[in-house]
């Protein structure tokens, strides 16, 4: 979970995505400019009980600046389940950023706004208020302030919202959208990725498959060669370091096998069957990224092979 976290912040923390997320989802046009957003503090203190004091985080927050005045706070919670509780934490970190303005002194006083992401494959659709959560007698319903929050649902969002995105988070929604979907295909998504470290980490974490670490040198290093790196070029890459995976292991396996059975023949038998193991390691880590046309091409695998992979791992 934290390193979910980290991947999603690392790459909200690019103003230029910031400014896109908030101008697409919540605002439904451009609203915020990158150049008008700044760093804000992520950590607040605050007074409990007794005169303890504790401190809360937040995911991301930004500040947009008009000249020298400040317009708002803006923040953003990545979730990856769904949380109950979700509008009473919205209420504390609005709440913070409306205190420490009090503990300045300052006298132009500024919103604060927060918006939340489901990352999951699961559609948040309650609690969106803080009603949704109480238990409120009728009586007393007039008298009670309730608190909207935001919440978008990302591998939900439908192709139109998505194409309006200009940044790199385009990429990322198309991925969550359609990896949902079981028809994700990197040669429909051939857009620039600008901060390719971060998309790439992200992408890493959550589908768990340790071959983008393994692709991470040869990608930076075609990066600095200037070159455009496109979600094709993490497929293409993946594909050659599992197949260049398997093949070594295969030899190895082969290797064994032959001294094993004492022939030339079990070498290349033990080679062969290495390889098909191999083979279908590097087709299940390709399932997340790619169709099954895709895959069966670039692996060198039977369609019907990679379709029963697929089962088996629904």
């Amino acid at each position: 979970m934290a390193d979910k976290d980290l991947a999603e912040k690392y790459l909200e923390s690019f103003s230029d995505v910031f400014a896109d997320i908030y101008n697409v989802l919540l605002f439904r046009k451009e609203i915020l400019l990158e150049e008008g957003l700044e760093e804000g503090p992520t950590e607040s203190i605050y007074k409990v009980e007794e005169n303890n004091l504790r401190n809360q985080f937040r995911d991301t927050v930004k500040l947009y600046k008009n000249g020298l005045y400040k317009v708002a706070s803006f923040g953003i919670e990545n979730e990856s389940r769904i949380d109950k509780n979700m509008p009473i934490r919205i209420m504390g970190y609005d709440y913070a950023v409306y205190r420490a303005q009090i503990d300045r002194g300052e006298e132009r006083k500024y919103p604060a706004i927060t918006i939340v992401l489901n990352f999951s494959d699961t559609e948040w659709k309650s609690p969106n208020a803080l009603f949704d959560i109480l238990d409120v007698s009728p009586e007393l319903r007039p008298y009670v302030n309730d608190y909207k929050i935001f919440v978008f649902n990302i591998a939900f969002l439908p192709e139109k919202v998505r194409k309006e995105f200009k940044s790199d988070f385009k990429i990322v929604a198309d991925f969550f959208a359609e990896k949902r979907l079981g028809r994700y295909n990197p040669k429909e998504h051939p857009e620039a990725i600008c901060h390719v470290e971060a998309v790439l980490n992200l992408l890493r974490v959550f589908t768990n498959d340790k071959t983008y670490v393994k692709i991470e040198k040869t990608v930076a290093e075609r990066v600095k060669a200037g070159e455009v790196i496109t979600m094709c070029t993490f497929a293409e890459e993946m594909t050659n370091k599992g197949i260049e995976i398997g093949e070594a292991q295969g030899i190895k396996i082969g290797e064994a096998q032959g001294i094993k059975i004492g022939e030339a023949k079990g070498i290349k038998i033990g080679e062969a069957r290495g390889i098909a193991r191999e083979k279908i390691s590097v087709a299940r880590n390709l399932l997340d990224l790619l169709t099954d046309e895709v895959i069966a091409e670039k692996v060198g695998l039977e369609l019907a092979t990679v379709k029963e992979l697929r089962e088996e791992v629904k």
